[in-house]
């Protein structure tokens, strides 16, 4: 129960830098915490700023990434497909 609860807290909060800008989504896809390895990767990709279910949908779908699909769950292909998709990264 109280893992549970972590996790929650940690998902609740990783959405919340995301939209807030505090977490990059690169680096969530690249080196998720323990928490958040059993994250969905849509679920995520909605609590970044600008991105509304209709980018997501496109942006998973060009990366060849299942609605299913949690963070710990993607290929070292789709985390690149991802990643290029969503136009972050090339910088750092």
């Amino acid at each position: 129960m109280e893992e549970a609860n972590r996790v929650r807290f940690a998902r609740a909060d990783a959405k919340r830098d995301l939209k807030s800008g505090m977490l990059d989504i690169y680096d969530l896809l690249m080196d998720p915490s323990e928490e958040l390895k059993g994250a969905k990767v849509e679920e995520m990709l909605l609590a970044v700023r600008g991105m509304g279910r209709v980018k997501v949908t496109r942006i998973m779908r060009e990366a060849g990434v299942s609605r299913s699909k949690t963070l710990v769950g993607l290929t070292h292909g789709q985390r690149d497909r991802l990643i290029r998709a969503l136009g972050c990264g090339e910088e750092g």
